[in-house]
């Protein structure tokens, strides 16, 4: 399964790349990279995804550290909500997220400029620029670095803190001495993720940097492949160079980390003990619900007001883009689409995570961690290049899956079951084995061992995986965008298409549906969850 869900259509990605078909002939060449090689828009495009990748990765890192010291190690109040609110950015939907932003920040239309240009100030703020792209991206990649770096710094002594400020230092001090260099392997982790994440984005560089021709790699790609014939070797190579791009990133981040010793946790135990922050409390409060307001709250009720405007902030509301969402025939196919993909790819994703999350961490099965590398190898490899290569593997497959929903589901599952895996092994590994051994001294067999003591005991986990990865596809543009045909487009290019033409306030009334569509069942099933709690066995 892992070899036809990740393993093949990483190989024919790259394979496709040193392959020239003429006359319906293929043969080897070197043709794609000489053509890619030698043309100086395709430098200029990744020049500008180094340029916008390594800033968003560095405000990311910036954003997220401060933001995990801040919620673990000190009392700002509210801190446990604010830790959960925090990482709500990571479900908004890179491309409603840029949408969001140019209502507010772009030149003619953004509330901000409006705002200033009511005072007689000008326009201050323009999104469409290279700082307008790394801002937006750095603060919705954030959310990620601040998770990685938030379990570290939970693993650290608070004695060695304790060290530093006994010897004079001050708080800040200490956490710019002592702190950060012990989470160093954690920050730099989270750093390489938000740079992967970071060249491998679609919706964010197209609807910010197409607009003033600033063209990324993800942007060059899908000019490719709206001109007809879309020349597949010149897609693939873009694709490869997104590749090689993320396997140096992890490169260096073990070359950075080779030799050097980071452990804080060993068997002598220690109570977490809390910075105090005195009169900051409050500031460094206030300053994290901004960050809140900016990613969260702003682009949601700027995206609401949108929808039930005429047009972007013509004070007039209207129905209108509402019952352009029940009336029109295209909304309701795309929805239709959207619902089978999402669902059946979140729960075979979920199922593939159990299975394999089961061999990793109970099984003595021969070669358990060549499977759990395979698994864990897509994370390493942009959304849009893994999507080329599943297009290109079934491509090749005589009455395959290509110009079916099911092509996109099968990319959906293999990009994304090492979400579902990690989820679920976290919580497999904290069940004792010897639970599962009892039930098997007195008679299940291994499966019903599965079904009836362990499956349940993880249950929370596996609920939480199912809604994390649901989230993510219901809003999946990258995966979706070289896969669909006319009959398979969803939700997420229908409202792509909306933007391209212009119509932004039925762009704003799609990103609403999709946002309900995410953040309602995960608030649903947040409720279920509490009236469970509060049933008293």
């Amino acid at each position: 399964m892992l070899a036809v869900l990740v393993v093949l259509p990483l190989l024919a990605l790259i394979l496709r790349g040193f392959v020239a078909v003429e006359g319906g002939r293929s043969s080897a060449s070197l043709g794609s990279f000489q053509k890619v090689l030698g043309d100086a828009s395709y430098w200029v495009a990744m020049g500008n995804t180094l340029v916008v990748s390594i800033g968003s990765m560095l405000l990311a890192a910036v954003i997220g550290t401060l933001l995990a010291w801040c919620l673990v190690r000190t009392d700002v109040p509210g801190r446990q909500f604010l830790e959960k609110a925090a990482a709500m950015p990571i479900f908004i939907p890179p491309f409603i997220g840029a949408f969001a932003w140019i209502l507010i920040g772009a030149p003619r239309i953004g509330l901000l400029n409006l705002s200033f240009r009511w005072l007689d100030l000008g326009q201050p703020f323009n999104v469409y620029s290279y700082l307008g792209i790394i801002w937006v991206m750095g603060i919705y990649i954030a959310p990620y670095v601040m998770m990685i770096v938030a379990g570290a710094l939970r693993n650290m002594d608070p004695t060695l803190e304790e060290a530093g400020q006994v010897a004079g230092l001050s708080r800040l001090r200490t956490m710019l001495v002592i702190t950060l260099p012990v989470v160093a392997p954690a920050i730099l982790s989270g750093a390489v993720l938000a740079f992967v994440v970071g060249i491998g984005l679609f919706g964010t560089p197209v609807l910010l940097g197409m607009a003033r021709e600033i063209y990324l790699v993800t942007s060059r790609i899908y000019l490719e492949l709206q001109q007809y014939p879309p020349d597949a070797g010149i897609v693939a190579v873009l694709a490869i160079y997104l590749m090689l791009l993320s396997v140096c990133a992890n490169a260096i981040q073990r070359r950075m980390l080779r030799g050097r010793s980071y452990v804080t946790l060993s068997g002598k135990g220690f109570k977490s003990r809390l910075v105090m922050l005195g009169r900051l409390r409050i500031a460094v409060a206030a300053v994290i619900w901004l960050y809140l307001v900016l990613t969260v709250l702003a682009p949601v009720a700027l995206i609401t007001a949108a929808a039930f405007s005429t047009y972007a902030w013509s004070g007039i509301f209207t129905w209108k883009h509402m019952q352009f969402l029940v009336e029109t025939v295209d909304v309701r196919t795309t929805l239709a689409n959207s619902l089978i993909i999402t669902v059946v790819a979140a729960t075979a994703t979920t199922v593939l995570g159990i299975l394999i999350a089961w061999v990793t961490t109970r099984s003595r099965m021969l070669g358990k961690q060549l499977i759990e590398d395979v698994v864990l190898l897509p994370m390493s490899v942009p959304s849009l290049a893994f999507a080329l290569g599943v297009f290109f593997f079934w491509l090749w497959i005589p009455g395959g899956l290509y110009g079916t929903i099911w092509i996109i589901i099968v990319a959906l599952i293999g990009r994304y079951a090492s979400y579902s895996v990690r989820s679920i092994s976290s919580s497999l590994i904290q069940v004792h084995p010897e639970l599962e051994e009892s039930a098997r001294i007195c008679g299940l067999s291994w499966a019903g061992t599965l079904r009836r003591i362990t499956l349940p005991l993880v249950l929370p986990s596996i609920v939480a995986s199912w809604v994390m990865v649901y989230s993510i596809f219901v809003s999946e543009l990258s995966i979706v965008l070289p896969l669909y045909t006319a009959e398979t487009r969803t939700l997420s290019i229908l409202s792509f298409d909306t933007w391209s033409i212009g119509q932004f306030s039925q762009v704003a009334a799609l990103s609403l549906l999709q946002l309900v569509m995410g953040v309602g069942v995960m608030a649903a099933v947040g409720l279920i969850n509490r009236r469970k709690a509060m049933v008293v066995p």
